[in-house]
């Protein structure tokens, strides 16, 4: 059942996204008509789907959150000219997958890495994923090592992808300035990395993505 007012003009922003357990899409749309008149069409849809609605104002926002059988849904709106504007989120739990898949498409992190989390993302025209991982070795020998395990399967630096870090040491890299940024690339697909020193080792933030 379409939840949004039937009138409304709806626009997907993410389809696919897969964070912490669940399947996230995202949809920005417009509507004719008041702020309130919108969040009374909203409750309707909340009885006849017997869904518990929670609702909170912020600034000039007005935010109703749905919890139902397949999880939540957030609609979030405020007044624009000629009506309202707003986002409608959506989380599905989804099984928790094996620890391999937690893990980048193209894998070049150590061995012992833990991964710590994981977006999946359907962009336009895209396919993405961004892990965050915890690695025990200091952040030099992590940063030779994500760029030895690059080369070996193709990949190549490409500076101007990471401006404006490029190939110097990046900033929050702490005192003796071993954080950097890699920028590597091998025909469409891209990544983008930062390596820098953390209480428990080494984080590690990996960005990959690939033309379709």
């Amino acid at each position: 059942m379409e939840f949004l007012p039937p009138e409304s003009r709806i626009e997907t922003v993410t389809s696919a996204m897969s964070l912490d357990g669940h399947l996230v899409s995202t949809r920005r749309f417009t509507a004719p008509g008041t702020v309130e008149a919108t969040l009374a069409s909203l409750r309707e849809r909340c009885g006849a789907e017997a869904a518990t609605c929670v609702e909170s104002r912020h600034g000039g926002w007005a935010v109703l959150s749905v919890r139902d059988g397949e999880g939540w849904r957030t609609v979030q709106l405020r007044a624009r000219a000629g009506g309202v504007e707003g986002l409608e989120t959506r989380w599905t739990p989804q099984p928790t997958p094996p620890a391999s898949d937690l893990r980048p498409p193209v894998d070049v992190l150590p061995a012992e890495a833990r991964v710590v989390r994981r977006i999946a993302h359907d962009d336009p025209g895209r396919e993405a994923a961004t892990v965050v991982a915890l690695v025990d070795a200091p952040a030099g020998p992590t940063a030779r090592g994500l760029r030895a395990r690059a080369t070996r399967v193709g990949f190549v630096a490409d500076p101007a992808l990471g401006l404006p870090a490029g190939n110097a040491a990046w900033f929050r890299g702490g005192p003796d300035r071993s954080g950097e940024a890699i920028a590597l690339r091998r025909d469409r697909e891209e990544i983008v990395a930062t390596v820098a020193p953390h209480r428990d080792g080494t984080a590690v933030v990996l960005h990959w993505s690939r033309a379709r």
